[in-house]
């Protein structure tokens, strides 16, 4: 998709890791979302009291074979504004490109800046698991399940800072309006555990309550850059994004904290867990502060001063910012219309922003049909909404091949105009293999 998409596959690549969060899942979850299910190795991602499923009660263990990759594409809602964005810099670049009449070109594209600056953007997630993680043991003799999970994640997002495009016959077009970076590494260590705390009824009818805990320990690594289009100088943008990524990158350590509970009954199971108990916080790194460190002609100052100007002038843009990661309940619960066929359903409880600005509040609701048989597939079916944000939706389907390689896909519901093609805003996949004992 040319420029736009060009810069998040750089920017991707220049992170050297994948990732994926908010609304995105591994495996299984990648249809069904956060739900209590022994047939997903990813059972403890979001609520730990879920680490007593995978392991069946004739096993200890149960871990990944290979790593599980995830990714997702999200767009705006502004048809083909790649395309402007893409007119616009050859604009400012070489006047002489546009053979219409300054007044109409200045109509025209202060009219888009506005539409870019309200719904352009783009936002990729990807993700990676380390081989072998999550790895789960179940330990008889403190009736408990032990697990531990390693994983990567980026979260890249691009917008769009609109200013006024002006003419003058000395500098001739004229414009602040920039591509506005931000993008958040993580590299999430956690082990934690589950158990019964409660068993009530007998073999015919039961009811059993289990809670779970689990410690991350979390490296983050966010950057943000404001890239001003008319300090291009015939330089792609995405290489002036690989030149200039790490100049404000801020790395920082924390921990945080993720607790849930379980109820297991014969036809339904239902839990509530919380992550990221303790709120923790970290930082990016500044904008628009010390531009006079950078030499008096370089693209670095231009940025930096661009930056100044939407900081301070018009402020849209916080200089330092610090990105919190709040404390977030979800709920979630399936029911067993018979011994293979489930209806199953999640909802986060509170709405909140991701590393790169961009507002989240997923529900899902999911159907799977578990096959028994070797060579007949394991079938899942979704549908995920965002209650806050983008407001976006999607359809997920997955299958579990020979009762270890899952594939899941999703395809948005709404849709863009990009270069006069009609595509889904949101789509991605998810592809692993775990051991099944």
């Amino acid at each position: 998709m040319r420029k736009i998409l060009a810069i998040i596959v750089t920017a991707t690549i220049t992170l050297e890791a994948n990732a994926g969060s908010n609304g995105v899942y591994a495996g299984p979850n990648y249809t069904t979302g956060d739900t209590p299910s022994e047939h997903s190795i990813f059972a403890a991602a979001t609520n730990p009291a879920y680490a007593a499923l995978p392991v069946f009660e004739y096993d200890a263990w149960r871990m990944n074979i290979l790593p599980t990759f995830w990714n997702r594409h999200e767009l705006g809602e502004v048809d083909n504004f790649i395309d402007d964005l893409d007119e616009l810099i050859d604009l400012l670049d070489d006047p002489s490109s546009i053979d219409e009449p300054v007044q109409d070109v200045l109509d025209r594209f202060n009219e888009v800046l506005v539409k870019m600056g309200e719904d352009g953007y783009t936002r990729n997630n990807v993700g990676l698991t380390a081989p072998l993680m999550p790895l789960y043991f179940r330990s008889e003799s403190l009736n408990a399940t032990f697990f531990a999970e390693f994983s990567y994640g980026a979260t890249v997002g691009m917008s769009i800072l609109d200013d006024e495009l002006t003419f003058d016959i000395d500098t001739l077009f004229n414009t602040n309006t920039s591509a506005y970076l931000k993008s958040g590494l993580e590299a999430r260590l956690s082990g934690g555990a589950s158990k019964k705390i409660f068993a009530f009824g007998n073999q015919n009818k039961k009811l059993d309550v289990y809670a779970g805990v689990k410690l991350n320990l979390v490296r983050m690594e966010l950057s943000k850059q404001i890239i001003a289009l008319q300090q291009l100088n015939g330089e792609s943008i995405e290489d002036v994004i690989v030149d200039s990524y790490d100049q404000n990158l801020n790395a920082s350590t924390n921990f945080s904290v993720d607790i849930g509970v379980m109820v297991d009954a014969d036809r339904y199971r239902a839990g509530l867990s919380i992550t990221d108990l303790n709120s923790p916080a970290y930082s990016y790194g500044a904008i628009g502060v010390a531009c006079d460190g950078f030499p008096e002609d370089s693209i670095e100052r231009s940025n930096c001063d661009t930056a100044q100007y939407f900081v301070e002038v018009l402020g849209e843009v916080v200089g330092h910012e610090e990105h919190e990661q709040k404390a977030l309940a979800t709920l979630d619960g399936v029911y067993f219309l018979t011994k293979k066929w489930s209806v199953s359903g999640s909802m986060e409880l509170a709405a909140y922003d991701d590393v790169v600005g961009q507002q989240n509040q997923w529900m899902t609701l999911a159907t799977s049909y578990q096959s028994e048989h070797r060579f007949w597939p394991a079938i899942r079916a979704g549908y995920q909404k965002n209650l806050a944000g983008s407001a976006l939706t999607s359809f997920n389907l997955g299958f579990t091949f020979f009762q270890r390689l899952t594939m899941d896909g999703s395809w948005g519901l709404e849709s863009v105009d990009v270069d006069d093609v009609q595509v889904p805003r949101t789509f991605g996949f998810s592809i692993g293999l775990n051991q099944k004992f």
